[in-house]
């Protein structure tokens, strides 16, 4: 883990918000030991929160490797009986793709439409599966590291900037990542001048009403479920409990990023990612390549 005394976007002081928790998934499934404290800072500077110290790629890679596998999801389970077969399976689904699909394609339509796109990378996109269907009139690229085949008309790329990308799609990527502005930087340097970059991230309250509650109850399940976690469990920190998403953005914390690793603002926005009350909303940010 790397602690960091300064905002991982902007550089400015940050401060401690709460004291945390690892969740007990994360904490064995990375480093094979029990839930531990850790730090819930955020920035005056830009509003951003996060958890610190930070993973580094060793502890990501860790956490990923065979993400949604049979082994993941059986050690994932044993921790969280919430999180079920179908559920893992449901979210790299086809129908799960079709989903986001139909709540993106308005949103491109609208802000491409002076655009000529013929060249699209998905970075860090699995096998290409949000890009397939979306941008049917382009070459297809996708940049990942876990090395998954792609889907049927998606090219897999070593190098993201070789296929000189139009547009570079990046989903739901920078929660999970320890430095999302490194990230970030190489997606710009990928680009070529006057290329695209589009960006979007779960647009996440660390201290919710919803949040809490969840949380009220996920540790309820886990002390019956494994009493052993009862002496880790109950304490103010596991309510602000660090899980898979390390980072919380907000719509002008994705702009500022995008801004200060050398893209203009194009457009941005959020959007409902499910019609419930109180669901899921998105951020999104187009950034173009100076």
């Amino acid at each position: 883990m790397i602690e960091v005394s300064t905002c991982v976007i902007c550089d400015q002081p940050i401060k401690r918000l709460k004291k945390a928790l690892v969740a007990p998934f994360v904490a064995k499934r990375i480093w094979a030991k029990k839930p531990f404290p850790i730090d819930l800072v955020g920035c005056d500077g830009c509003g951003f929160r996060f958890y610190n110290p930070r993973l580094d790629d060793s502890e990501l890679a860790r956490e990923y490797n065979n993400f949604r596998s049979r082994e993941y999801f059986e050690m994932r389970h044993s921790f969280e009986p919430w999180f079920t077969e179908k559920f893992n399976e449901e979210l790299g689904s086809p129908s799960s793709y079709q989903h986001r699909r139909e709540l993106l394609a308005p949103i491109f339509r609208r802000i491409l439409v002076d655009r000529t796109i013929r060249r699209v990378l998905d970075y860090g996109g699995d096998q290409g599966g949000l890009v397939k269907g979306l941008f049917d009139d382009a070459e297809l690229f996708v940049y990942e590291v876990s090395g998954v085949d792609t889907l049927p008309g998606v090219t897999a790329v070593h190098d993201p900037a070789q296929c000189r990308p139009d547009l570079i799609v990046n989903s739901n990527v920078l929660e999970h990542v320890g430095f999302p502005r490194e990230l970030t930087s190489a997606m710009v340097k990928a680009a070529p001048v006057g290329g695209l970059v589009f960006i979007e991230v779960p647009c996440e309250e660390a201290f919710g009403v919803s949040r809490l509650a969840r949380r009220i109850a996920q540790i309820a399940i886990l002390a019956l479920r494994t009493p052993k976690l009862i002496p880790s469990l109950f304490c103010p920190e596991a309510l602000y409990m660090m899980h898979e998403h390390i980072n919380y953005f907000k719509p002008h914390c994705l702009n500022q990023l995008v801004q200060s690793c050398g893209a203009k603002i194009v457009a941005s926005g959020t959007y409902p990612y499910s019609s419930k009350v109180g669901g899921a909303e998105m951020a999104w940010c187009l950034g173009e390549k100076a």
